[in-house]
């Protein structure tokens, strides 16, 4: 192993990064948890200022390398002015006009390894140029036609940046570009890459990470299998996934899709002659049981025309040749040129074990991305294929993808139809092979997109909500919530009564519908759900949902009548509680309930007192011989808390409710990305849930505006991904809610309308310019009607009522769903703009009132002068919006004011007074 680098020259710009590469890839590759190689192998070359050096020293390691040779360079990168050809620059190197003077040819440090007889090869080039490496000596050769004549057999060669562009070493930065992401990935590993580090994946890696940082991108080229060369441990091994909902009813949960390429390996079919055993094409798994191939080689291994209409149902057999026994399997047609596309689809009789479906790539960034395909050429059929590599070019007039492939490599032609071409820097099927010009390096792909049959392919559910919670139905889409699932279900097992409270919004009932309550199905309890109405008394309610479990045979007439006697008899007998025991002990025996009711504070805010003889009726179940029967486990906001808590029902409180919090960025960015990952052959583009997360920010109402999102990405899903496109035409997380902001005021009342607008306008304050940021409401500082509005629109994830510090004891209060309503809804910034001098005045007056509660209520902390009768006009004007806190401090200023001038009237009255008294005494006194 030899490492190269210069880093500082007498006629060219200084690289201080280089030498901190050196020194770090030095200790790295030398790390026994990253490969561990001996000190005594790993020859550092820092500041060579002549080539024979350096040729001398890989030579030397050429001829001793029986495994693997590894070179490396890091430095400037210089091209001959007539000719082109690289160089690698040394310490007195310089470039004059005609010709580079004192630095290393790069073709002779590739003839090197050509006399090497180590069986792998990896080449490494950080410097500007680099690419050229990749084309060879071009010695007035066509720079297409001499692609990949500078890489020999069983080598791979990766280049910081195209024969064209210059690499960068970022101001600041401790590494160059290129090999500082080298570096984070062997010092970090790979989730999810396997137990080794290979150079494809390690250029996948190095390359994506570039791209996303608007880098120079790099270049790769191999031959015969060098790219799974593995120079490293992956320190970062694929964690098994958390237990999910799927797994804990019993059911494995499905798999995400691959980035290494192990999906194209457990999914390529080699398709069968039916008239003679041979290989036809191939084909590969879109679906569990779904194989796309050429339609013309369905019908070559048919023995009919190309231009048959028709051959559905016709059987094919088929195998699996890359996994282990090569399952063979028979298939039928059931999709044949649709649309005119070269395209069939074929369903197997039964599924393979150990095959997977490969996920389906596009996009227009591709042009330039390496593709590899595996074809069944006759001659290297008992060889079990060949694989060949590729560069994607661009779109032809026929819509079809055109690759160039390696001058070293076979021809593809016959036994390639049909082959999947998987892009290394996406990590899947690009497109499949349709056609080639004959004898020469260009072959064609139908797109990825234009592969799939909906028709065909199974129809799965959106595993999104939207707004909506998760139902039972959808279970298996629930992520992210295991930990609090398992401490409800906990709880429940444990006590009659348990009572889920949380920020509305925070997906109370989707933990309990689609997390808690299928586990208590699990247990062999059944399930039942109350939803009181507004109007109707406790007892009924309670009364009516027990005769349903005691005689479900009864009609409805018959079922209402013996509702109303249980009623009666609960509410006369003056003992409540053990009447309800009594029932709850009648329940056939072995029989165990759970009765759930979700959203309470519906029933709490329509009918207070209703809702909490409910309650305290619930908390009468909790006697011992009671609990072994029932359980009850409810959902609510924490403004409920203080109406239900009485002291009849305080001392068990404590123990029955279970606070829920938002979910952390974590488990939110598994929220987006399982439930995808769970649908074979579907995938985010790239970035894009990093993307949805951080639009989403930490606002309290971001849970259900995300799956709100993601819900209108799976309406515009391409057959194969999620786009940043159809993220970008729903404006992101903050533009959907927006658009759903109008929808849900459109429903509205004018007079609910007005009244929301005040709801909006006390949910903002002014800031700089025009500018408005959110602000926290007391529950107490909003007047009636106002707070009426605030519940509506909590449910539909407008605003959030939450409680301001947990607990039982904390006020409530009310915010904003999200931030971005303030800068993008228009309807919103109007009110505010209309309303920004009385907000201004308003937090003003706020301002002084905290002042005065903070200093005891100080009188001289009381409003005077211009103050006074600025709030009084604004009081006069419209008191709706002035909180009685508010209020109240104008009127005692008022009321001090007057007294004030009561006193100052007194007083002068009798100054006046004492004056006239004084003078008359002195009339009296003279005369």
């Amino acid at each position: 192993m030899v490492l190269i680098g210069c880093h500082s020259f007498t006629a060219l710009g200084p690289l201080p990064a280089v030498e901190n590469n050196l020194t770090s890839l030095r200790d790295a590759l030398a790390n026994p948890n990253v490969w561990g190689v001996p000190e005594d192998k790993i020859e550092v070359l820092a500041q060579p200022s002549n080539d024979y050096d350096i040729l001398s020293t890989v030579q030397r390691a050429a001829n001793s390398a029986r495994d693997t040779l590894v070179v490396y360079y890091a430095g400037h990168g210089l091209t001959d002015p007539l000719t082109g050809e690289l160089y690698l620059a040394l310490t007195d190197s310089r470039k004059e006009d005609v010709l580079v003077q004192r630095a290393l040819r790069f073709e002779y440090l590739r003839r090197l390894f050509l006399s090497s007889g180590a069986n792998k090869k990896v080449l490494l080039v950080d410097c500007c140029y680099s690419g050229r490496a990749l084309l060879g000596a071009m010695g007035g050769h066509d720079a297409t036609d001499a692609i990949d004549n500078a890489i020999v057999e069983g080598t791979c060669v990766i280049t910081a940046t195209s024969e064209t562009a210059l690499a960068r070493a970022v101001p600041g930065e401790k590494f160059t570009a290129f090999t500082g992401v080298l570096l984070d990935t062997l010092s970090k590993g790979l989730p999810g890459a396997g137990a080794l580090l290979d150079m494809e994946t390690l250029y996948g890696r190095i390359r994506s990470e570039l791209k996303a940082q608007s880098l120079p991108l790099p270049e790769m080229r191999n031959r015969n299998m060098a790219g799974r060369i593995c120079i490293a441990r992956n320190r970062a091994p694929a964690p098994a996934l958390p237990s999910s909902p799927l797994e804990r009813l019993g059911r494995p949960e499905p798999r995400p899709p691959s980035v290494d390429g192990l999906r194209l390996e457990t999914s390529q079919v080699r398709i069968y002659s039916a008239i003679r055993d041979a290989v036809i094409g191939s084909g590969f798994l879109v679906a569990a049981d779904v194989v796309c191939t050429c339609a013309h080689v369905v019908a070559e291994a048919l023995g009919v025309p190309e231009t048959t209409e028709t051959v559905t149902g016709a059987p094919l057999e088929l195998d699996f040749p890359l996994l282990s026994g090569r399952p063979r399997v028979r298939a039928s047609v059931v999709s044949w040129r649709r649309g005119g596309k070269d395209v069939a689809l074929l369903r197997l009789d039964t599924a393979v074990v150990g095959s997977q479906p490969a996920p389906l790539v596009g996009g227009t960034d591709v042009w330039g991305n390496t593709v590899r395909v595996l074809g069944f050429p006759y001659h290297f059929e008992a060889a079990g294929g060949v694989w060949v590599s590729g560069a994607l070019r661009a779109r032809t007039a026929e819509d079809w993808l055109q690759v160039e492939t390696s001058s070293q490599a076979p021809i593809i032609g016959a036994g390639f139809s049909g082959s999947p071409a998987w892009d290394e820097a996406q990590g899947g099927v690009v497109g499949m092979i349709v056609a080639a010009h004959r004898h020469e390096r260009t072959v064609y792909l139908v797109p990825a997109a234009d592969l799939v049959d909906e028709r065909t392919l199974p129809r799965w559910r959106c595993p999104f909500p939207g707004l909506a919670a998760f139902t039972e139905d959808e279970a298996e889409f629930f992520y992210s919530r295991e930990a609090d699932t398992d401490r409800v279900h906990t709880a429940v097992r444990r006590q009659p009564v348990t009572l889920v409270v949380g920020p509305s919004g925070c997906g109370k009932s989707s933990l309990v519908r689609a997390g808690v309550l299928p586990r208590l199905r699990a247990d062999a309890m059944s399930v039942s759900e109350l939803r009181p109405k507004p109007g109707v008394r406790a007892t009924d309610v309670l009364a009516r949902w027990l005769i349903g479990l005691l005689e479900p045979e009864l009609d409805e007439i018959e079922r209402l009548a013996k509702a109303e006697q249980l009623a009666r008899q609960i509410e006369t007998g003056g003992q409540a509680a053990a009447e309800l025991r009594g029932v709850a002990l009648a329940l056939p025996e072995g029989s165990r309930q759970v009765l759930f009711i979700d959203q309470f504070e519906e029933y709490v805010d329509a009918a207070p007192d209703a809702s909490r003889d409910l309650f305290k009726l619930l908390a009468d179940l909790s006697d011992q011989d009671g609990a072994a029967v029932l359980r009850v486990v409810a959902t609510a906001r924490p403004d409920s808390l203080d109406l239900l808590v009485t002291p009849s029902t305080s001392h068990f409180v404590g123990n029955t409710v279970q606070f829920l919090g938002p979910l952390t960025d974590d488990d939110l960015k598994r929220a987006i990305t399982a439930p995808v990952a769970a649908v074979p052959g579907l995938r985010f583009e790239p970035g894009l849930p990093e993307r949805i997360a951080a639009d989403a920010g930490d606002e309290p109402g971001r849970t259900p505006l995300v799956q709100f999102v993601l819900a209108g990405l799976w309406e515009r899903r391409t057959p194969s991904m999620l786009t940043h496109a159809a993220y970008d035409s729903l404006d992101g997380v903050p533009g959907a809610l927006v658009i759903h902001a109008d929808d849900v005021l459109a429903t509205l009342t004018r007079s609910d309308q007005e009244c929301a607008r005040r709801l909006f306008v006390q949910l903002t304050r002014p800031g700089d310019g025009d500018t408005f940021r959110p602000r926290s409401v007391r529950v107490s500082e909003l007047v009636p009607e106002v707070m009426i509005m605030a519940k509506e629109l909590s449910y539909a994830r407008l605003v959030v009522l939450s409680r301001a510090q947990g607990g039982a004891g904390q006020e409530d209060v009310v915010e904003l769903a999200h931030e971005a309503l303030t800068r993008l809804w228009p309807r919103l910034t109007r009110w505010l703009v209309e309303s920004r001098d009385f907000r201004l005045w308003q937090e003003t007056l706020r301002a002084d009132l905290n002042r005065w509660n903070a200093q005891h209520r100080d009188p001289d902390r009381l409003l005077r002068g211009a103050d006074l009768a600025e709030a009084s006009r604004r009081m006069a004007l419209d008191p709706r919006d002035i909180s009685a806190d508010e209020r109240g401090y104008i009127l005692l200023s008022q009321h001090s004011r007057r007294r004030v001038r009561l006193k100052q009237a007194a007083i002068g009255a009798l100054t006046v007074l004492t004056v006239l008294a004084a003078a008359l005494g002195a009339v009296s006194w003279i005369s």
